[in-house]
């Protein structure tokens, strides 16, 4: 083993063992088809990014996504998200935040300081995600989108990225909502909005909603996906090993770096991007709270939001924690060579 390489391994092990180890009832519900959709609000432009003179030059990169979604468990959610953004902070590790609407709304209306923090905090970015009972959600197409003409499902879509959405039937009510919601509650235009549709003419209606409304990229699963890459006039979310860290169960350092080689090996070109991926339910459910009402209690209308998936047990919270902050500290600890980066960042490095 060379010197570099076992001095590394050394201030892991150091850093390791320093540590010790409802949604609102709706108004009225009114329908999603095209109606006469005004024109979508303008929104605050994004923050600047780091200068890309800062960024330091390296082949290796990592994103750490968080993606927020459980309505069930507000209280531990909003625990869970306040101690990441602790120890990213602490750290200086950027992170990304994929907010929901329902979820923004409940930061904004329950837990309003972590609301604040996410639009002030010198690491966070916030991107967007949906979820169902949005008819567009993949293999979800409940309300018939599949029939519709290329306006029809522009509007449609634009109307539920515009307007909240009543929980129990899956239609749109008259209060505001979707990647608008998101936008008008932190400030800017979420940097990120993806889409994983049925079809390519709602894919094409969904992307379309979403460069207007101002996302400045999107995200594909399933490849490796370089640098540059672009899909439908929007950049894509670099990454070549989609590192599902809520799936492991070994050690921080083994496990990334296993997931940086796969990178390497993914067919991709360099730079190459890991993407390290956590929900805010991975730390404290069993199950997400949209899987439990939407896909356990069913594909069609109406739901029962009061469903609730257990908690997982204290150990096992503990253990999932005990991962998440050891691979953060370990990313850190190997700036040298990998550097972590959130979305505006990667958005300089395309400039």
């Amino acid at each position: 083993m060379s010197i570099k390489i076992f001095s590394l391994c050394v201030v892991f092990v150091l850093l390791i063992s320093s540590c010790n180890m409802g949604n609102a009832p709706a108004t009225q519900i009114v329908s999603p088809l095209p109606e006469g959709v005004e024109s979508p609000p303008v929104t605050a432009t994004q923050p600047p990014a780091t200068t890309e003179a800062s960024l330091p030059v390296t082949d290796d990169y990592a994103v750490f996504s968080i993606n927020v979604q459980d309505f069930s468990h507000p209280a531990e959610s909003a625990a869970v998200l306040n101690r990441i953004l602790d120890l990213h902070e602490e750290l200086n590790v950027p992170v990304d935040v994929y907010l929901t609407d329902v979820m923004a709304r409940i930061y904004a209306e329950q837990y309003p300081d972590l609301l604040t923090r996410l639009k002030t905090s010198p690491v966070v970015a916030v991107s967007y995600h949906y979820r169902a009972p949005r008819p567009y959600a993949n293999n979800y197409d409940w309300l018939g989108l599949g029939a519709m003409n290329a306006d029809e499902l522009y509007q449609t879509v634009m109307r539920y990225e515009t307007h909240a959405v009543d929980p129990v039937t899956g239609q749109t009510t008259d209060d505001a909502g979707g990647y608008q919601y998101v936008a008008d509650a932190i400030g800017y235009a979420p940097y990120t909005a993806s889409s994983i549709a049925d079809s390519a003419e709602i894919d094409s209606a969904l992307l379309q909603t979403f460069r207007e409304l101002g996302a400045q990229m999107t995200v594909v699963h399933g490849r490796a996906l370089n640098l540059g890459d672009m899909k439908k006039g929007l950049p894509i979310r670099p990454e070549h090993y989609d590192y599902k860290l809520f799936e492991y169960t070994g050690d921080a350092m083994t496990g990334f770096e296993s997931a940086l080689t796969q990178a390497h090996q993914s067919g991709g070109v360099a730079p190459y991007f890991v993407g390290v991926k956590m929900h805010d339910n991975d730390f404290f459910a069993t199950r997400s709270a949209w899987l439990t009402v939407y896909v356990d209690g069913g594909k069609r209308p109406n739901w029962d939001p009061s469903l609730a998936a257990p908690l997982l047990t204290q150990a096992e919270q503990d253990a999932m924690w005990a991962l998440y902050e050891q691979t953060v500290r370990y990313v850190a600890s190997q700036t040298s060579r990998v550097t972590p980066v959130n979305i505006p960042m990667v958005l300089e490095m395309l400039k």
